[in-house]
Protein backbone atom coordinates (compact mmCIF):
# COMPACT_ATOMS: atom_id res chain seq x y z
CA UNK A 1 0.00 0.00 0.00
CA UNK A 2 1.19 3.49 -0.85
CA UNK A 3 1.43 5.89 2.08
CA UNK A 4 3.28 8.88 0.64
CA UNK A 5 5.12 9.95 -2.52
CA UNK A 6 7.21 13.09 -2.86
CA UNK A 7 9.32 14.73 -5.56
CA UNK A 8 11.56 17.80 -5.62
CA UNK A 9 13.34 19.69 -8.40
CA UNK A 10 11.79 17.69 -11.23
CA UNK A 11 9.96 19.12 -14.27
CA UNK A 12 7.72 21.92 -12.95
CA UNK A 13 8.27 21.06 -9.26
CA UNK A 14 11.08 23.24 -7.98
CA UNK A 15 10.22 22.69 -4.33
CA UNK A 16 9.18 19.48 -2.63
CA UNK A 17 5.58 18.39 -3.24
CA UNK A 18 3.93 15.51 -1.40
CA UNK A 19 1.09 13.21 -2.35
CA UNK A 20 -0.05 12.00 1.07
CA UNK A 21 -2.47 9.06 1.24
CA UNK A 22 -2.61 8.96 5.03
CA UNK A 23 -6.15 9.94 5.96
CA UNK A 24 -6.78 13.14 7.85
CA UNK A 25 -8.89 13.14 11.01
CA UNK A 26 -12.16 13.98 9.26
CA UNK A 27 -15.36 11.97 9.30
CA UNK A 28 -16.88 12.03 5.80
CA UNK A 29 -17.02 8.90 3.63
CA UNK A 30 -15.38 6.41 6.01
CA UNK A 31 -15.84 3.71 3.32
CA UNK A 32 -13.13 5.51 1.30
CA UNK A 33 -10.49 4.41 3.83
CA UNK A 34 -8.41 1.35 4.61
CA UNK A 35 -7.71 0.49 8.19
CA UNK A 36 -4.28 -0.99 7.57
CA UNK A 37 -3.60 -4.52 8.74
CA UNK A 38 0.11 -3.55 8.82
CA UNK A 39 -0.41 -0.80 11.37
CA UNK A 40 -3.67 -0.37 13.25
CA UNK A 41 -2.91 3.31 13.81
CA UNK A 42 -2.47 4.01 10.09
CA UNK A 43 -5.54 4.79 7.99
CA UNK A 44 -5.02 5.15 4.24
CA UNK A 45 -7.02 6.62 1.37
CA UNK A 46 -8.28 4.25 -1.32
CA UNK A 47 -8.05 6.93 -3.98
CA UNK A 48 -6.88 10.48 -4.65
CA UNK A 49 -7.85 12.86 -7.44
CA UNK A 50 -5.54 15.61 -8.68
CA UNK A 51 -7.31 18.69 -10.09
CA UNK A 52 -6.05 21.96 -11.51
CA UNK A 53 -5.76 24.09 -14.66
CA UNK A 54 -3.87 23.03 -17.76
CA UNK A 55 -0.08 23.14 -17.35
CA UNK A 56 -0.32 23.32 -13.55
CA UNK A 57 1.63 20.12 -12.87
CA UNK A 58 -1.02 17.37 -12.70
CA UNK A 59 0.57 15.20 -15.36
CA UNK A 60 4.04 15.87 -13.95
CA UNK A 61 3.08 14.06 -10.74
CA UNK A 62 2.25 10.99 -12.83
CA UNK A 63 5.51 11.42 -14.78
CA UNK A 64 7.48 11.64 -11.54
CA UNK A 65 5.95 8.38 -10.28
CA UNK A 66 6.66 6.74 -13.65
CA UNK A 67 10.28 7.93 -13.61
CA UNK A 68 10.87 6.53 -10.12
CA UNK A 69 9.35 3.16 -11.01
CA UNK A 70 11.19 2.81 -14.32
CA UNK A 71 14.53 3.94 -12.93
CA UNK A 72 14.38 1.42 -10.08
CA UNK A 73 13.58 -1.38 -12.52
CA UNK A 74 16.08 -0.41 -15.24
CA UNK A 75 19.02 1.55 -13.77
CA UNK A 76 21.30 -1.47 -13.42
CA UNK A 77 21.07 -2.46 -17.09
CA UNK A 78 24.41 -2.56 -18.88
CA UNK A 79 22.98 -0.58 -21.79
CA UNK A 80 22.80 2.49 -19.50
CA UNK A 81 26.37 2.18 -18.17
CA UNK A 82 27.88 5.03 -20.19
CA UNK A 83 24.78 7.17 -20.66
CA UNK A 84 23.67 10.31 -18.87
CA UNK A 85 20.70 9.78 -16.60
CA UNK A 86 17.38 10.88 -18.16
CA UNK A 87 16.50 13.39 -15.46
CA UNK A 88 15.02 16.83 -16.06
CA UNK A 89 15.30 19.24 -13.12
CA UNK A 90 13.33 22.46 -12.82
CA UNK A 91 14.86 24.63 -15.54
CA UNK A 92 13.29 28.05 -14.91
CA UNK A 93 15.56 29.03 -12.04
CA UNK A 94 19.34 29.41 -11.89
CA UNK A 95 19.23 28.21 -8.27
CA UNK A 96 17.83 24.77 -9.11
CA UNK A 97 19.05 23.78 -12.58
CA UNK A 98 22.31 22.28 -11.29
CA UNK A 99 20.87 20.72 -8.12
CA UNK A 100 19.88 17.06 -7.86
CA UNK A 101 16.30 15.88 -8.27
CA UNK A 102 14.87 13.92 -5.34
CA UNK A 103 12.25 11.17 -5.18
CA UNK A 104 10.95 9.42 -2.07
CA UNK A 105 8.21 6.90 -1.40
CA UNK A 106 6.77 5.48 1.83
CA UNK A 107 4.84 2.22 1.61
CA UNK A 108 3.71 -0.92 3.39
CA UNK A 109 5.14 -4.23 2.16
CA UNK A 110 4.33 -7.50 3.89
CA UNK A 111 4.31 -6.65 7.60
CA UNK A 112 6.49 -3.56 7.61
CA UNK A 113 6.65 0.09 6.60
CA UNK A 114 9.49 1.23 4.33
CA UNK A 115 10.85 4.62 3.30
CA UNK A 116 13.00 4.60 0.18
CA UNK A 117 14.37 7.42 -1.93
CA UNK A 118 17.22 8.81 -3.99
CA UNK A 119 18.67 12.07 -5.32
CA UNK A 120 20.39 12.26 -8.70
CA UNK A 121 21.75 14.50 -11.41
CA UNK A 122 22.24 13.61 -15.06
CA UNK A 123 25.72 12.35 -14.17
CA UNK A 124 25.35 10.31 -11.00
CA UNK A 125 23.38 9.19 -7.97
CA UNK A 126 24.05 11.75 -5.24
CA UNK A 127 22.34 9.90 -2.39
CA UNK A 128 20.09 6.90 -1.76
CA UNK A 129 18.44 5.52 1.37
CA UNK A 130 16.22 2.74 2.69
CA UNK A 131 14.62 2.70 6.16
CA UNK A 132 12.26 0.27 7.86
CA UNK A 133 9.71 0.70 10.62
CA UNK A 134 8.95 -2.65 12.25
CA UNK A 135 7.10 -1.41 15.31
CA UNK A 136 7.23 2.29 16.11
CA UNK A 137 10.88 3.22 15.59
CA UNK A 138 12.31 3.82 12.12
CA UNK A 139 15.67 2.11 11.54
CA UNK A 140 18.28 2.47 8.79
CA UNK A 141 18.86 -0.41 6.39
CA UNK A 142 21.30 1.42 4.14
CA UNK A 143 22.35 4.99 3.32
CA UNK A 144 24.44 6.03 0.35
CA UNK A 145 26.29 9.31 -0.23
CA UNK A 146 27.70 9.23 -3.76
CA UNK A 147 29.84 6.04 -3.72
CA UNK A 148 30.07 5.76 0.06
CA UNK A 149 27.70 3.17 1.57
CA UNK A 150 26.71 2.38 5.13
CA UNK A 151 24.34 -0.43 6.01
CA UNK A 152 23.09 -2.55 8.87
CA UNK A 153 24.54 -6.02 9.36
CA UNK A 154 21.18 -7.78 9.21
CA UNK A 155 20.52 -6.12 5.84
CA UNK A 156 23.90 -7.15 4.38
CA UNK A 157 23.51 -10.71 5.68
CA UNK A 158 21.13 -11.43 2.78
CA UNK A 159 24.05 -11.85 0.35
CA UNK A 160 26.23 -14.12 2.52
CA UNK A 161 29.55 -12.33 2.29
CA UNK A 162 29.09 -10.86 -1.19
CA UNK A 163 27.77 -7.52 0.00
CA UNK A 164 31.07 -5.64 -0.29
CA UNK A 165 31.55 -7.03 -3.81
CA UNK A 166 28.10 -5.77 -4.84
CA UNK A 167 28.95 -2.45 -3.26
CA UNK A 168 32.06 -2.15 -5.44
CA UNK A 169 30.14 -3.19 -8.58
CA UNK A 170 27.51 -0.49 -8.16
CA UNK A 171 28.15 2.19 -10.77
CA UNK A 172 27.86 5.86 -9.90
CA UNK A 173 24.79 6.14 -12.17
CA UNK A 174 23.06 2.99 -10.87
CA UNK A 175 20.75 2.59 -7.91
CA UNK A 176 22.12 0.33 -5.17
CA UNK A 177 18.71 -1.24 -4.63
CA UNK A 178 18.55 -2.22 -8.32
CA UNK A 179 21.93 -3.94 -8.17
CA UNK A 180 21.00 -5.76 -4.97
CA UNK A 181 17.80 -7.01 -6.62
CA UNK A 182 19.88 -8.35 -9.53
CA UNK A 183 21.96 -10.29 -7.01
CA UNK A 184 18.78 -11.77 -5.50
CA UNK A 185 18.84 -9.90 -2.21
CA UNK A 186 15.49 -11.02 -0.79
CA UNK A 187 14.15 -7.68 0.45
CA UNK A 188 15.35 -5.71 -2.58
CA UNK A 189 13.77 -8.29 -4.88
CA UNK A 190 10.50 -7.86 -2.99
CA UNK A 191 10.70 -4.07 -3.29
CA UNK A 192 11.56 -4.28 -7.00
CA UNK A 193 8.61 -6.62 -7.54
CA UNK A 194 6.33 -4.21 -5.63
CA UNK A 195 7.33 -1.39 -7.98
CA UNK A 196 6.94 -3.58 -11.07
CA UNK A 197 3.27 -4.18 -10.26
CA UNK A 198 2.42 -0.48 -10.13
CA UNK A 199 0.43 0.41 -13.25
CA UNK A 200 0.81 3.88 -14.78
CA UNK A 201 -1.64 4.66 -17.58
CA UNK A 202 -1.24 7.66 -19.86
CA UNK A 203 -4.21 8.76 -21.96
CA UNK A 204 -1.96 9.17 -25.00
CA UNK A 205 -1.36 5.40 -25.04
CA UNK A 206 -4.95 4.20 -25.04
CA UNK A 207 -4.13 1.49 -27.61
CA UNK A 208 -1.75 -0.02 -25.04
CA UNK A 209 -4.66 -0.07 -22.59
CA UNK A 210 -6.83 -1.89 -25.13
CA UNK A 211 -4.08 -4.47 -25.66
CA UNK A 212 -3.70 -4.87 -21.89
CA UNK A 213 -7.40 -5.63 -21.44
CA UNK A 214 -7.43 -7.99 -24.42
CA UNK A 215 -4.48 -9.94 -23.00
CA UNK A 216 -6.24 -10.07 -19.64
CA UNK A 217 -9.39 -11.48 -21.27
CA UNK A 218 -7.28 -14.16 -22.94
CA UNK A 219 -6.34 -15.51 -19.51
CA UNK A 220 -9.95 -16.56 -19.06
CA UNK A 221 -10.84 -15.51 -15.52
CA UNK A 222 -11.45 -11.89 -16.52
CA UNK A 223 -13.47 -12.53 -19.69
CA UNK A 224 -16.89 -12.94 -18.07
CA UNK A 225 -16.32 -10.09 -15.63
CA UNK A 226 -15.29 -7.64 -18.37
CA UNK A 227 -18.23 -8.66 -20.55
CA UNK A 228 -20.66 -8.24 -17.66
CA UNK A 229 -19.40 -4.71 -16.98
CA UNK A 230 -19.46 -3.74 -20.67
CA UNK A 231 -23.02 -5.01 -21.07
CA UNK A 232 -24.22 -3.08 -18.01
CA UNK A 233 -22.50 0.13 -19.17
CA UNK A 234 -25.19 0.84 -21.80
CA UNK A 235 -22.71 1.17 -24.66
CA UNK A 236 -24.97 -0.74 -27.06
CA UNK A 237 -22.54 -3.68 -27.06
CA UNK A 238 -23.81 -7.19 -26.47
CA UNK A 239 -20.40 -8.76 -25.80
CA UNK A 240 -16.69 -8.40 -26.48
CA UNK A 241 -14.19 -11.06 -27.46
CA UNK A 242 -10.48 -11.11 -28.18
CA UNK A 243 -8.92 -13.01 -31.06
CA UNK A 244 -5.23 -13.76 -31.50
CA UNK A 245 -3.83 -11.97 -34.54
CA UNK A 246 -1.83 -14.02 -37.00
CA UNK A 247 0.10 -10.97 -38.18
CA UNK A 248 1.45 -8.63 -35.51
CA UNK A 249 0.78 -4.96 -36.10
CA UNK A 250 3.40 -2.31 -35.52
CA UNK A 251 3.18 -0.91 -32.00
CA UNK A 252 2.85 2.84 -31.60
CA UNK A 253 3.33 2.86 -27.84
CA UNK A 254 5.80 1.85 -25.14
CA UNK A 255 5.71 -1.85 -24.28
CA UNK A 256 6.57 -1.22 -20.62
CA UNK A 257 2.94 -0.90 -19.53
CA UNK A 258 2.13 -4.42 -20.73
CA UNK A 259 5.44 -6.05 -19.83
CA UNK A 260 5.02 -5.09 -16.17
CA UNK A 261 2.21 -7.67 -15.99
CA UNK A 262 2.62 -9.98 -18.98
CA UNK A 263 6.43 -10.16 -19.18
CA UNK A 264 7.77 -10.91 -22.65
CA UNK A 265 4.47 -12.20 -24.02
CA UNK A 266 4.23 -10.35 -27.33
CA UNK A 267 1.06 -11.99 -28.60
CA UNK A 268 -1.34 -9.44 -30.02
CA UNK A 269 -5.09 -9.57 -30.17
CA UNK A 270 -7.82 -7.96 -32.19
CA UNK A 271 -10.89 -7.05 -30.17
CA UNK A 272 -14.37 -7.58 -31.62
CA UNK A 273 -17.62 -6.15 -30.29
CA UNK A 274 -20.88 -7.93 -31.00
CA UNK A 275 -24.16 -6.15 -31.74
CA UNK A 276 -27.63 -7.37 -32.63
CA UNK A 277 -28.88 -6.69 -36.10
CA UNK A 278 -32.64 -6.14 -36.24
CA UNK A 279 -35.21 -7.09 -38.85
CA UNK A 280 -38.50 -5.27 -38.40
CA UNK A 281 -37.56 -4.43 -34.79
CA UNK A 282 -36.88 -8.08 -33.96
CA UNK A 283 -33.40 -9.43 -33.22
CA UNK A 284 -32.24 -11.04 -36.45
CA UNK A 285 -28.57 -11.93 -36.07
CA UNK A 286 -25.31 -10.98 -34.36
CA UNK A 287 -22.74 -8.97 -36.24
CA UNK A 288 -19.20 -8.07 -35.18
CA UNK A 289 -17.34 -4.77 -35.27
CA UNK A 290 -13.64 -4.13 -34.79
CA UNK A 291 -13.17 -2.14 -31.57
CA UNK A 292 -10.42 0.11 -32.94
CA UNK A 293 -11.89 0.64 -36.41
CA UNK A 294 -15.64 0.82 -35.73
CA UNK A 295 -16.21 1.90 -32.13
CA UNK A 296 -15.88 5.40 -30.67
CA UNK A 297 -12.76 6.60 -28.88
CA UNK A 298 -14.83 6.77 -25.70
CA UNK A 299 -15.74 3.07 -25.98
CA UNK A 300 -12.12 2.19 -26.71
CA UNK A 301 -11.00 4.19 -23.65
CA UNK A 302 -13.54 2.55 -21.35
CA UNK A 303 -12.68 -0.96 -22.55
CA UNK A 304 -8.97 -0.20 -22.32
CA UNK A 305 -9.09 1.17 -18.80
CA UNK A 306 -11.39 -1.58 -17.53
CA UNK A 307 -8.72 -4.29 -17.58
CA UNK A 308 -6.07 -2.38 -15.61
CA UNK A 309 -8.69 -1.26 -13.06
CA UNK A 310 -10.01 -4.76 -12.44
CA UNK A 311 -6.48 -6.19 -12.36
CA UNK A 312 -5.45 -3.60 -9.76
CA UNK A 313 -8.47 -4.40 -7.57
CA UNK A 314 -7.80 -8.14 -7.75
CA UNK A 315 -4.06 -7.85 -7.12
CA UNK A 316 -4.42 -5.25 -4.32
CA UNK A 317 -2.22 -3.01 -6.43
CA UNK A 318 -1.72 0.67 -7.23
CA UNK A 319 -2.72 2.38 -10.46
CA UNK A 320 -1.96 5.94 -11.58
CA UNK A 321 -4.14 7.25 -14.43
CA UNK A 322 -3.53 10.53 -16.21
CA UNK A 323 -6.60 12.33 -17.62
CA UNK A 324 -8.97 9.65 -16.37
CA UNK A 325 -11.96 11.69 -17.56
CA UNK A 326 -10.80 12.02 -21.19
CA UNK A 327 -13.52 10.71 -23.53
CA UNK A 328 -15.50 9.25 -20.65
CA UNK A 329 -19.02 10.20 -19.53
CA UNK A 330 -19.30 11.67 -16.03
CA UNK A 331 -21.55 8.85 -14.78
CA UNK A 332 -19.15 6.14 -15.96
CA UNK A 333 -16.33 8.11 -14.36
CA UNK A 334 -18.17 8.21 -11.03
CA UNK A 335 -18.62 4.43 -11.26
CA UNK A 336 -14.91 3.89 -11.93
CA UNK A 337 -13.88 5.94 -8.89
CA UNK A 338 -16.65 4.32 -6.85
CA UNK A 339 -15.18 0.91 -7.71
CA UNK A 340 -12.12 1.80 -5.63
CA UNK A 341 -13.90 3.66 -2.84
CA UNK A 342 -16.45 0.88 -2.25
CA UNK A 343 -16.24 -1.46 0.73
CA UNK A 344 -17.88 -4.17 -1.34
CA UNK A 345 -15.57 -4.12 -4.38
CA UNK A 346 -12.34 -2.89 -2.77
CA UNK A 347 -11.82 -4.24 0.68
CA UNK A 348 -8.28 -5.51 0.19
CA UNK A 349 -6.01 -2.51 -0.35
CA UNK A 350 -6.06 -1.45 -4.02
CA UNK A 351 -5.39 2.27 -4.63
CA UNK A 352 -6.19 4.67 -7.48
CA UNK A 353 -4.45 8.00 -8.12
CA UNK A 354 -5.80 10.01 -11.05
CA UNK A 355 -5.75 13.42 -12.68
CA UNK A 356 -8.89 15.05 -14.03
CA UNK A 357 -10.53 18.25 -15.27
CA UNK A 358 -14.05 16.92 -14.63
CA UNK A 359 -15.39 18.90 -11.70
CA UNK A 360 -18.57 16.78 -11.49
CA UNK A 361 -16.48 14.34 -9.45
CA UNK A 362 -16.25 17.01 -6.74
CA UNK A 363 -20.00 17.00 -6.13
CA UNK A 364 -20.02 13.87 -4.00
CA UNK A 365 -18.05 10.77 -3.16
CA UNK A 366 -14.63 12.26 -2.36
CA UNK A 367 -13.32 13.36 1.00
CA UNK A 368 -11.53 16.68 1.39
CA UNK A 369 -8.20 14.87 1.85
CA UNK A 370 -8.76 12.93 -1.40
CA UNK A 371 -8.94 16.13 -3.47
CA UNK A 372 -5.48 17.39 -4.48
CA UNK A 373 -5.15 20.82 -6.12
CA UNK A 374 -2.23 21.88 -8.31
CA UNK A 375 -1.26 25.46 -9.15
CA UNK A 376 1.61 27.13 -10.98
CA UNK A 377 2.92 30.56 -9.99
CA UNK A 378 4.31 33.33 -12.21
CA UNK A 379 7.79 31.80 -11.94
CA UNK A 380 6.59 28.50 -13.44
CA UNK A 381 6.73 26.62 -10.12
CA UNK A 382 4.03 24.00 -9.52
CA UNK A 383 2.65 23.29 -6.06
CA UNK A 384 0.14 20.73 -4.79
CA UNK A 385 -1.97 20.53 -1.63
CA UNK A 386 -5.03 18.61 -0.56
CA UNK A 387 -8.24 20.58 -0.19
CA UNK A 388 -8.21 19.70 3.51
CA UNK A 389 -4.69 21.01 4.19
CA UNK A 390 -5.11 24.00 1.84
CA UNK A 391 -8.24 25.29 3.52
CA UNK A 392 -8.59 23.82 7.00
CA UNK A 393 -11.87 25.65 7.62
CA UNK A 394 -13.78 24.06 4.71
CA UNK A 395 -16.84 22.21 5.96
CA UNK A 396 -17.56 18.67 4.81
CA UNK A 397 -20.99 19.77 3.53
CA UNK A 398 -19.55 22.58 1.36
CA UNK A 399 -20.40 22.64 -2.35
CA UNK A 400 -16.91 21.66 -3.49
CA UNK A 401 -17.58 21.87 -7.23
CA UNK A 402 -19.26 25.29 -7.12
CA UNK A 403 -16.68 26.75 -4.74
CA UNK A 404 -13.83 25.37 -6.84
CA UNK A 405 -15.21 26.77 -10.11
CA UNK A 406 -15.70 30.23 -8.58
CA UNK A 407 -12.05 30.28 -7.54
CA UNK A 408 -12.53 29.89 -3.80
CA UNK A 409 -9.85 27.20 -3.59
CA UNK A 410 -7.57 28.51 -6.34
CA UNK A 411 -6.18 25.98 -8.86
CA UNK A 412 -8.28 27.29 -11.79
CA UNK A 413 -7.17 28.96 -15.04
CA UNK A 414 -6.35 32.65 -14.58
CA UNK A 415 -8.47 34.04 -17.41
CA UNK A 416 -9.84 37.07 -15.60
CA UNK A 417 -13.22 37.69 -14.02
CA UNK A 418 -15.10 37.61 -17.35
CA UNK A 419 -13.18 34.55 -18.66
CA UNK A 420 -12.78 36.60 -21.86
CA UNK A 421 -9.92 34.58 -23.31
CA UNK A 422 -10.09 35.98 -26.86
CA UNK A 423 -11.59 39.42 -26.20
CA UNK A 424 -8.60 41.69 -26.73
CA UNK A 425 -6.57 39.80 -29.31
CA UNK A 426 -5.59 42.23 -32.08
CA UNK A 427 -6.59 41.04 -35.54
CA UNK A 428 -9.11 38.48 -34.34
CA UNK A 429 -12.06 40.42 -35.81
CA UNK A 430 -10.38 40.59 -39.21
CA UNK A 431 -9.56 36.87 -39.09
CA UNK A 432 -13.22 35.92 -38.65
CA UNK A 433 -14.64 38.75 -40.76
CA UNK A 434 -16.31 40.43 -37.78
CA UNK A 435 -17.12 44.13 -38.21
Amino acid sequence: MLIRFSVENYLSFKDKVVLDLEAASIKEYPENLFYSSHNKESTLLKSAGIFGPNSSGKTNIIRAAAFMKNFILNSSKESLALKNLPIEPFRLSTSSEDLPSTFEIVFFLEKFKYRYGFSLTSKAIESEWLFITEKRKEEKLFVRAKQNFSFEKKFSAGLKGKFELVNEMTRSNTLFISVLAQFNHTLCLMISNWFSKILIAHDTEHIALVDFTAKLMATGEYRKLINDVIKKSDLGIESIEEKLQETARQKNYSYEFLSSVFGDDEKQYSVKTSHFKYKENVKYEKIYFDLITNESLGTQKFFGILGPLLYTIKEKGIIWIDEIDARMHSILLQDVIGLFNSKKTNANGAQLIFTSHNTNILRKGLRRDQIMLTEKDKYGVSTMESLHSKRIGIRNDATFEKDYLTGKYGAIPGLGSQLDLFGNIIGLSDLFGIT
